[in-house]
């Protein structure tokens, strides 16, 4: 079978697949942060179908830590699965998956897991017997409600200036609670206290990803394309949590998103409902602000108490156990994720 492993030289092939498949070029910055800099070990974790020293095919895992039941285990985000659309029809999309599962089961990754687009959705579905968990509920916030309706309807622009009297009045609401006993402070890096807080939260959910340092620092600080802000929660000078966001640039947009991307802290919502807050007087500039929530999460429940409203459910969470053991796993009331967990973000 015409499959092998990446080897050094292939992201020239790579990348030319990538640009022909989705239409659109890659920075090579961006293919190296995605693949050749992920902290874990077992990264870069890249399948390649070829044919005459032709890539055809490509289907990739960024692999990493989760807490499964407080126990690190590796779990596998399915990424980049593309075959050249001249050569469909040859079953390669089908031969990459049962390679995937093959060669994951022997290096030890316990489960799969993607937000695959609709069609990519249905053969992973088909070919692999995995599980359709559950489409992402999206949660946003309008700041600027004549921002969105002008964005629709152009002679509302003329009404744009009553966006800043509401922003202020929310501003002013974002500001005044619980803010008198802890600490806040705009970061640059994370430190080692991070990883004692990934250690302290790791029962947050049944499987959730391992946010220490190393990974939180190649996931946002060293991203080559996006500007993250990122702010940690202290309480007595011990860090108790953070919150990871970003803001559009201008450019020519009609309207301007935010997006909380990550959001994590100990076991008390106080924690949690000051870091949304601060998140927010710091994205004054969006007109909409937007995260994701799973269902069952107690972030959902704050961001519905702080007017967040449940827009829709886009992405879809689909998932394959390799172990009997992890089948578990398939149930989305277990999952913690947050925007930061993908590549898109």
């Amino acid at each position: 079978m015409p499959i092998r492993t990446y080897q050094p030289g292939d992201e020239n092939q790579i990348q030319s697949l990538f640009e022909k498949v989705f239409g659109k070029p890659r920075s090579i910055e961006l293919w190296q942060w995605k693949f050749l800099q992920h902290p874990n070990a077992s990264n870069p974790w890249i399948l390649l179908y070829e044919e005459d020293g032709v890539v055809l095919g490509h289907i990739s895992l960024w692999v990493s830590y989760a807490w499964v039941h407080g126990e690190k285990q590796p779990i596998g985000l399915r990424i980049d699965t593309m075959v050249d659309p001249d050569a469909r029809g040859k079953g390669i999309y089908q031969k990459l998956n049962e390679t995937l599962i093959k060669e994951a089961k022997k290096r030890g990754i316990v489960y799969l897991y993607g937000f695959p687009a609709p069609k990519a959705k249905d053969l992973f579905l088909r070919y692999t017997n995995a599980s359709h968990l559950l489409d992402v509920p999206r949660y946003i916030f309008v700041q600027k409600p004549i921002a969105l309706l002008s964005s629709k309807l152009a002679p509302m622009k003329a009404f744009r200036p009553l966006d800043q009297v509401a922003l202020q009045f929310q501003q002013k609401k974002f500001r005044q609670k619980n803010q008198e006993s802890f600490t806040i402070k705009e970061i640059s890096t994370f430190d080692q206290t991070f990883d004692q807080l990934a250690e302290r939260t790791k029962h947050h959910a049944t499987v959730h990803l391992v946010r220490d340092a190393a990974y939180l620092n190649w996931r946002y600080i060293k991203h080559p394309n996006h500007n993250y802000k990122m702010l940690a929660l202290y309480e007595r000078g011990e860090l108790r949590g953070y919150i990871v966001f970003r803001v559009e640039p201008k450019e020519d947009r009609v309207f301007r998103n935010g997006y909380i991307v990550d959001w994590l802290a100990e076991d008390d919502d106080t924690y949690w409902q000051v870091l949304l807050q601060q998140a927010m007087v710091r994205m004054k500039e969006a007109d909409v602000v937007q995260t994701w929530a799973m269902p069952k999460a107690g972030s959902t429940k704050l961001l519905a108490d702080n007017k967040f409203m449940h827009k829709d459910s886009p992405m879809p969470l689909v998932g394959k156990e390799l172990t009997v053991q992890h089948i578990e796993l398939n149930n989305p009331d277990a999952w913690y994720i947050t925007p930061g967990d993908i590549d898109s973000f």
